[in-house]
């Protein structure tokens, strides 16, 4: 009978080897964090020192706006919104719109002076109230005249009968 020979180190030895290799491999990655920590914690800027008294925030008011229902004109209905929105999106929202008719003017005079404005459900004229009754709130710009209204849509940027709506308040 023969003896089996064992090729190359025994068995419990050629763990060490991975061991080694392990730890050689790991040293570049600790050092390399290291340094990427010692870097970047550099670069950060300084948090702003704010020396004034802590003042409580003022609740956000929403200004409404009875809808005109002048026969012959329209308005541009921006948003419908629905009564769960908070408060303070609103106003972001009705601000961001007043902006953007600001921003655009230029793109057709009859933009000039308007402002995004803000209604409740029943200050809104018959003809635009949709039948949907989550919509309580409605962002529009006008009154404008009714021949120039699709225009007035385009010169926003927006895509009449999706976000931007040209609807005569009386029918």
């Amino acid at each position: 009978m023969q003896s089996v020979r064992h090729a190359g180190q025994p068995l419990f030895a050629r763990g060490r080897n991975r061991r080694t290799l392990v730890a050689w491999a790991a040293v570049p990655l600790v050092v390399g964090i290291g340094i990427g920590v010692l870097i970047g914690g550099n670069l950060r800027p300084p948090s702003p020192v704010d020396d004034s008294p802590a003042t409580p925030s003022e609740p956000v008011r929403l200004d409404y706006t009875d809808m005109p229902c002048d026969p012959g004109s329209s308005v541009l209905v921006l948003h419908s919104l629905e009564g769960a929105m908070r408060v303070e999106d609103v106003k972001t929202l009705v601000d961001y719109e007043t902006m953007w008719v600001k921003h655009r003017e230029n793109a057709n005079p009859a933009l000039r002076g308007q402002t995004a404005l803000l209604s409740r459900r029943d200050d809104v004229c018959d003809a635009i109230v949709p039948e949907d009754s989550r919509f309580t709130q409605f962002v529009w710009i006008g009154p404008i005249q009714s021949d120039i209204a699709p225009s007035l849509c385009t010169a926003l940027l927006k895509v009449t009968w999706e976000n931007c709506i040209p609807a005569q308040v009386v029918r």
